[in-house]
């Protein structure tokens, strides 16, 4: 079985700071006006929706998501960890100690705050992530190329310095370790007792830092 394991992408949804965005849609061609095909035109920020933050995100002359190979962005190892979180609360070092496999090569934080996707507080009083949780997962699993979660972004709206150092810590290229990429707002509201492998599949384009995404879960 394989699911969806990103939100669809809509005229309007929420964003990091906005509970509701709009994205830009224009029809160009219609076969109801009598041209050949139906065409749109579509106009939204890159880091709208589901999306992977690559290295180039908070550093120049880093990795942007066109420079990982196809490889990359398939996930054997999954593991997810469910950690309840309410408004404004970082995931921190002891929330992850000893619990994680010595093989995982993604790991989801399932915290159920996407039940509050669309409404303010998902916005605007999201959970985040300790910035001392990127350099303490780079040193001691060097396996892990990913990390993702059902919220709006790894920095809370209400500590948002915090959340820029977070960023750093987790895409640094000249810190110790190996980047961890950063899939924010996924879709992780299913059962993933089972989930054997996450396919992520990035917007490839050239010239930009990071991406929306697809993201796929195979089930047992």
């Amino acid at each position: 079985m394989i699911r969806y394991l990103s939100h669809f992408l809509k005229s309007s949804i929420p964003v990091y700071g906005c509970s509701r965005t709009e994205i830009g849609t224009e029809k160009r061609k219609s076969i109801k006006d009598g041209d050949s095909c139906n065409t749109y035109w579509i106009g939204l920020e890159n880091h709208w929706g589901t999306h992977v933050d690559a290295p180039a995100h908070f550093f120049d002359d880093a990795f942007s998501v066109a420079d990982y190979p196809a490889e990359y962005w398939i996930f054997k190892h999954p593991q997810v960890i469910e950690i309840p979180c309410s408004e404004g609360i970082l995931v921190s070092i002891e929330h992850l100690e000893d619990k994680l496999d010595a093989k995982t090569d993604l790991l989801l934080i399932k915290t159920g705050f996407q039940r509050f996707r669309g409404e303010e507080k998902y916005s605007t009083g999201n959970p985040g992530v300790d910035s001392r949780v990127g350099p303490w997962l780079r040193a001691r699993y060097k396996t892990i190329k990913a990390i993702g979660f059902d919220f709006v972004s790894i920095s809370s709206y209400q500590n948002r310095e915090e959340g820029r150092l977070a960023h750093k810590a987790f895409l640094d290229p000249n810190a110790a370790g190996s980047p961890i990429l950063i899939i924010e707002d996924m879709h992780l509201g299913a059962d993933l007792s089972k989930l054997e492998e996450v396919w992520v599949v990035p917007l490839m384009l050239q010239g930009i830092d990071s991406a929306p995404c697809t993201v796929m879960g195979v089930f047992e």
